[in-house]
This record gives structure tokens, C-alpha cells and sequence, in this order.
């Protein structure tokens, strides 16, 4: 007997990740935070205090983000039609954006305006970064005009 069950859509079954120290504009930190020592299992939906956020799709300055080195993702981050994509993360350490290499994660855009995320253990003393929210739409936005009778 094969018996198939509907696979839950990781937009609506995720935990909320939203902790302060994770932001890249942390560069101050007495001790450094690792997220090796996690057991992630799932999705997981970022927050700054409250706020939408979004793992950097950029090289993230080394000691940022409360840890010794930062990790980041590279590819960019997809659309909503785009479904499910895989993106590999990389760490910043001694001046080299992707130090020991990279290794994959899942990533979504959800519709609402926001990305999950599928995290794993990273190796060495890194942490995921959370940074500034920038979801690209797949729609145009047309800007108002204003009119005024002179």
C-alpha cells in the first residue's frame, strides 16, 4: 500500500528566527556566536527585532552579524513563481568572501512578501547574518502622480 500525503508549503510552516545579534550591522560583539552548535531542523523565517529581514546576498564584512564569520548567500534570492531553489552559503574570513567553500541551502519567496529558508549546520565558528529586507517583485509598481491646478 503507497500512500502519499501533501507536502506542508514551507510559506506557512516555518519558525521565526529574530535575534538582534544576527544583524549585519552587529560588529561589536564580546563573544562571538556559532550557529554549528544549532540543531536546525526545518524553515525558518527571519526577523531584526520584529522586523522583516533576509539572509545578505552579498559579501558580508568579516566579525559582522555577531560572529566570527558571517555567512551569506550566493545566486541572489528567487522569485515567488520560482518556487524552491537551492543557494549556496558562503562565510567571510581573512579577506576571502567564500573561506572554506560553500554548501547548500534551500530558499523560498513567499507570497507576502518574504523569504524561508532551509538552514543547516554550518562548520567553524559561523552564524547566518540577518540583514536589510529588499524583496524584488515580480510586478511593476507605478508611481502616483501628482496633480495640482496652478
Amino acid at each position: 500500500m503507497n500512500t502519499s500525503y501533501p507536502s506542508l508549503d514551507p510559506c506557512s510552516n516555518y519558525t521565526v528566527l529574530d535575534e538582534p545579534w544576527r544583524a549585519t550591522r552587529n560588529q561589536s560583539s564580546v563573544y562571538y556566536m556559532c550557529d554549528g552548535c544549532v540543531t536546525w531542523s526545518g524553515w525558518y523565517r527571519l526577523f531584526i527585532n520584529g522586523l522583516n529581514a533576509q539572509i545578505p546576498d552579498t559579501c558580508v564584512a568579516q566579525y559582522s552579524c555577531g560572529t566570527d564569520i558571517p555567512l551569506w548567500i550566493r545566486g541572489g534570492h528567487p522569485r515567488v513563481q520560482d518556487g524552491v531553489v537551492t543557494r549556496d552559503v558562503c562565510g567571510h574570513w581573512n579577506n576571502d568572501c567564500c573561506y572554506n567553500g560553500s554548501y547548500p541551502i534551500k530558499v523560498k519567496a513567499c507570497p507576502g512578501n518574504y523569504y524561508v529558508y532551509e538552514l543547516i549546520s554550518p562548520t567553524k565558528c559561523s552564524a547566518y547574518c540577518a540583514g536589510k529586507y529588499i524583496y524584488i517583485s515580480t510586478h511593476t509598481t507605478v508611481k502616483p502622480e501628482t496633480i495640482s491646478n496652478v
